[in-house]
C-alpha cells in the first residue's frame, strides 16, 4: 500500500513538472485545473467507476512528452484508410498540416492556442484525466460544420503516435478537440488512433461534441494502438433538439490499457442518442466503458446504448453505465444493453448498468448479460460438417456483428471487419 501511494505520489510530481512545461495556460486557469485533478485524485478501487479496474502497473511508469518525428506522404497513406474522406492528421499530438487535406470545405478548423481557451468547453461529467488532458494538451482543435451542410464524404481524423524504446518510460500525448455541428446539417467523423511501432505509450483525448437544431452525425472512433499503449479518453455530447446523433467505440486487440469514458446530455426535445462499443481483449489487456447520459429534455427523446466486450486469456473488461433522467423530463424513452462474452475461464468481466429516474411518464431500461460460447450451438454446427475453429470464429463474429453492422459507412465497416476477422484467426489457433 505504502509503494502504491509512492507511486501516485511520483507520477503526480512528473505530470505537474509537464504541466508547468506547457506554460501556454492562463495562470489562474492553471492554478484551478491543477487543484482539481489534485481533489479528484488518481483512481481507486473505492472509486466506483474504477473499482474493478486494475491501474497499478500504469502507476509504474516515468511519462515525458513526446518529441516530434518526420513522416514521408507514403509512410503516412500506409498508415491510413484508404477512405474517400477529409482528412486531417496529428502527430504526438500536434497537428501536421503537412499530412492533412489543404482544402477540407465545407469545415472549418481553427486551432486555439490562447491561454484562456479551457474556459470554453464545460465538461458534463468530469473526471480527473479529463483536467490532465487540457492541461497537457498543445492547443484545442476546433472543427466546425456551418449550418444546412450535408458532406458527400466523412472527416477522418488519424492520430498517430510513438513510443519510447526506453523501458519503464512512457511518452505522453494528449489531444482536445472540440466538435461543433451546425443546425440542418448531416455529417460522418471518424476518429482513428493507432501506433507508428511497438513502444509503449500513453494516448490521452477529449473530444466534446454539440450539434445544432434538426442536425445529424455519426461519430466512429477506432483505437487500434499497439499492445504495449494505454489509452485514456472522455467524450463529451450535447444533442440539440430534434437532432439525432450516433456514437461508436471500437477496440480490437489495441492497447493493453484502454478507460474510455462518454458523457451526454439530451437537453430537447425530440432528439435521440445512440451510444455504441466492442471491445474485443485478449492477453492481459484491460478495458473499461463508462457512460453517463443524462435526459433534461421537456418533451420526448429517446436514447439507445449497446455495449459489448468479449474477453479472452487473461484479460479484464469493465462496463459501467448510468442513464440519469432529471425531474420534469417527461416522456424519456431510454434502454441500456450490455452483452460480453468471455471465450475462456480466466478472463474477467463486470457489468454495472444504473438508472437514476427522478421524473414520471419514462421508460427507460437496462440489461446485462455474461456467459460463455455456447456449446449447444458449437455442436450443432458441427454435426454440419464445420471445424471446431471455424464454427469458434462464427459464434464469435455473429456475436459482434451487430455493432460492427451499424457502421453506415460501407467501405469503413468493412475495414473494421477485416481488422475483427484478423484479431479472431490470431486468438483461435
Amino acid at each position: 500500500m505504502v509503494g502504491c501511494l509512492d507511486n501516485k505520489n511520483r507520477v503526480l510530481n512528473e505530470w505537474y513538472g509537464l504541466f508547468k512545461q506547457k506554460n501556454n495556460i492562463n495562470p489562474n486557469l492553471a492554478h484551478k485545473y491543477w487543484e482539481r485533478i489534485k481533489i479528484l485524485g488518481l483512481p481507486n478501487i473505492k472509486k466506483d467507476s474504477w473499482k474493478y479496474t486494475a491501474f497499478e502497473e500504469f502507476l509504474t511508469y516515468n511519462f515525458e512528452f513526446s518529441k516530434n518525428f518526420e513522416l514521408n506522404t507514403p509512410q503516412h497513406e500506409k498508415l491510413s484508410f484508404p477512405i474517400d474522406a477529409y482528412r486531417l492528421t496529428f502527430i504526438n499530438g500536434l497537428f501536421s498540416p503537412e499530412l492533412s487535406d489543404k482544402n477540407i470545405d465545407p469545415w472549418i478548423l481553427k486551432i486555439n492556442r490562447d491561454p484562456n481557451r479551457h474556459n470554453m468547453t464545460n465538461p458534463i461529467q468530469p473526471d480527473m484525466f479529463l483536467y490532465l488532458t487540457e492541461c497537457l494538451s498543445d492547443a484545442t482543435i476546433h472543427i466546425n460544420l456551418p449550418t444546412k451542410k450535408i458532406t458527400k464524404k466523412p472527416l477522418y481524423l488519424l492520430y498517430i503516435n510513438e513510443g519510447s524504446d526506453i523501458k519503464n518510460k512512457l511518452v505522453t500525448s494528449h489531444y482536445h478537440h472540440h466538435l461543433q455541428i451546425g443546425n440542418d446539417s448531416n455529417t460522418c467523423v471518424i476518429e482513428h488512433f493507432i501506433s507508428i511501432n511497438k513502444n509503449g505509450h500513453f494516448s490521452g483525448a477529449r473530444m466534446s461534441m454539440t450539434t445544432g437544431n434538426r442536425s445529424k452525425l455519426d461519430h466512429v472512433k477506432l483505437i487500434f494502438e499497439n499492445n504495449a499503449s494505454y489509452h485514456i479518453a472522455h467524450n463529451d455530447i450535447n444533442v440539440g433538439q430534434s437532432s439525432n446523433v450516433n456514437s461508436s467505440i471500437f477496440v480490437i486487440l489495441g492497447p493493453k490499457f484502454i478507460s474510455h469514458r462518454t458523457s451526454a446530455q439530451i437537453n430537447h426535445s425530440g432528439s435521440s442518442l445512440s451510444l455504441n462499443s466492442l471491445l474485443f481483449l485478449s492477453e492481459q489487456d484491460i478495458g473499461n466503458i463508462c457512460t453517463y447520459l443524462e435526459h433534461n429534455n421537456r418533451e420526448y427523446a429517446s436514447s439507445r446504448q449497446l455495449h459489448k466486450i468479449i474477453a479472452c486469456n487473461y484479460s479484464a473488461g469493465v462496463f459501467n453505465g448510468l442513464i440519469k433522467v432529471n425531474p420534469d423530463s417527461i416522456k424519456t424513452d431510454g434502454i441500456m444493453i450490455n452483452n460480453n462474452l468471455l471465450l475462456n475461464q480466466d478472463a474477467t468481466i463486470h457489468s454495472i448498468p444504473k438508472l437514476e429516474i427522478y421524473s414520471d411518464d419514462v421508460k427507460c431500461s437496462h440489461g446485462a448479460t455474461i456467459g460463455h460460447i455456447d456449446t449447444n450451438q458449437l455442436f450443432y454446427l458441427s454435426t454440419r460438417g464445420i471445424p471446431k475453429k471455424d464454427a469458434l470464429k462464427m459464434l464469435i463474429y455473429a456475436f459482434a456483428i451487430e455493432i460492427i453492422g451499424s457502421i453506415e459507412n460501407t467501405i469503413l465497416q468493412d475495414l473494421v471487419l477485416k481488422r475483427f476477422n484478423k484479431a479472431l484467426a490470431r486468438i483461435i489457433i
